[in-house]
């Protein structure tokens, strides 16, 4: 048989850990940003799929219209529409071809919000909202600063300020 020897293997020190130093590398120095608008392109919006339609103002009094349906008062929309044929379409075509002007319809400080002011002409209600202004045709206007006048003068005579003389008396 063949013996083997076994080597020996010298021993070594054990070895101290060395600690290891990070090695940092100097950061590079960098311009702070400038705050000029450049010449590169902006971002825009995507472009819509489709194009949205015009908005349409040629009834613009559809929203004030007041019309009982199936006997419910309705307010607005197109069942609110006046009859085929009848007076009330040809005074809404009439007035939709009239000059728009702003005007304001005040409300009484005792009177409730949800009451309107009701205008017929020939059949033709609408129902305006108070104290705000609104765009409305020539005629309605004149017809609502008529009724508002009307109004003042009728209750002029139980003012306190209708005269003079009267506001010393009652002082």
């Amino acid at each position: 048989m063949i013996r083997v020897k076994k080597a020996k293997v010298p021993k070594l020190a054990p070895e101290k850990p060395k600690k290891l130093e990070p090695q940092v590398a100097p950061a590079p120095v960098q311009e702070p940003e400038k705050l000029v608008p450049q010449d590169e392109p902006k971002l825009e919006p995507p472009a819509p799929a489709v194009a949205p339609a015009p908005v349409v103002e040629s009834d613009y009094l559809r929203q004030y219209q007041f019309k009982k349906v199936d006997n419910i008062p309705t307010l607005g929309g197109e069942a609110t529409n006046p009859d085929p044929g009848s007076k009330a379409e040809a005074m809404k075509k009439n007035l939709l071809s009239q000059e728009k002007v702003s005007i304001f319809v005040p409300k009484a400080e005792t009177e409730d919000p949800k009451v309107k002011l009701s205008v017929t002409l020939n059949g033709y209600r609408l129902d305006f909202p108070k104290n705000v202004y609104l765009q409305v045709p020539l005629q309605i206007a004149e017809v609502i600063r008529e009724s508002l006048n009307q109004q003042a003068s009728a209750l002029l005579p139980f003012q306190v300020n209708r005269s003079k003389a009267t506001e010393d008396a009652l002082s």
